[in-house]
């Protein structure tokens, strides 16, 4: 569990005259469940983003599956940076809030796409791949079906599915229930569960906190942009973790 996956440092980030991020600091080690929670317009789901490049920081150092990329404030990314950007990528996956399915492909197809047309994996090994992970999250039986056919909670899972496909070694996910009723989120927890279960390194940005206390090994909660409080799960639901956090619980 030593070996680390995520190091940032100084992570920061503007939109405008907007700072949403404030020169934070993480480290996730390998096979650790993460969860980071905070009140919406805390820098959750930005700071997600900015780990691999959805959004790009506007300073501070990231170094992700052994991959190390410098932002310094007003450079543009240097061509060895779009590299290492390009590599961190391929060993990260992203579950999404809102899917991101291809609504012209089958359960299936999304799963395999990136197989096919990323790492070039023949179409019969990239299809015997797909639906053993469709297996994995319990959807082998909708291989054929189109997102347009499926629940909320089953096009999660075939997202996830889809993220498993290219063997990430860290899995983000930004808010995978929110979008869910809540019969639907349990099918989702539980292959997330069974993730965490099986040693996957995980950074989970959520309001489920039900799911932290069952399944992370460190809680970060942040607020205004920074890191208020990074603790064990056990130490972030004690009675004596701050009135802040208390108050925090307590609304949800």
């Amino acid at each position: 569990m030593s070996q680390i996956k995520i190091q940032v440092t100084a992570l920061a980030k503007a939109f405008g005259a907007n700072t949403v991020l404030k020169h934070v600091d993480l480290t996730v080690k390998a096979g650790e469940v993460v969860v980071i929670l905070g009140p919406s317009g805390s820098g959750k789901t930005t700071l997600l983003r900015s780990l691999n490049f959805l959004e790009q920081p506007d300073s501070g150092t990231l170094e992700i599956c052994g991959h190390r990329i410098e932002i310094k404030s007003g450079q543009r990314l240097s061509r060895a940076n779009k590299q290492q950007i390009s590599q961190l990528r391929q060993k990260t996956a992203m579950v999404f809030q809102s899917f991101n399915l291809f609504p012209h492909l089958t359960a299936l197809e999304n799963v395999i796409e990136g197989l096919i047309s990323v790492k070039k994996v023949p179409k019969d090994e990239a299809i015997t791949k797909g639906m053993s992970l469709l297996e994995k999250v319990g959807l082998r039986e909708k291989a054929d079906s189109y997102p347009a056919r499926l629940s909320g909670g089953q096009k999660q899972r075939v997202a996830i599915a889809r993220g498993l496909s290219m063997d990430p070694q860290v899995i983000f996910f930004d808010e995978p229930t929110s979008a869910l009723d809540p019969e639907l989120r349990d099918e989702v927890l539980t292959v997330m569960r069974n993730l965490a279960n099986a040693g996957m390194t995980m950074l989970v940005v959520t309001h489920e906190l039900r799911f932290a206390q069952e399944a992370a090994d460190r809680v970060v909660f942040m607020e205004g942009g920074v890191v208020v409080k990074d603790s064990t799960t056990e130490a972030f639901f004690a009675q004596d973790s701050g009135e802040r956090i208390q108050q925090f619980l307590r609304r949800y």
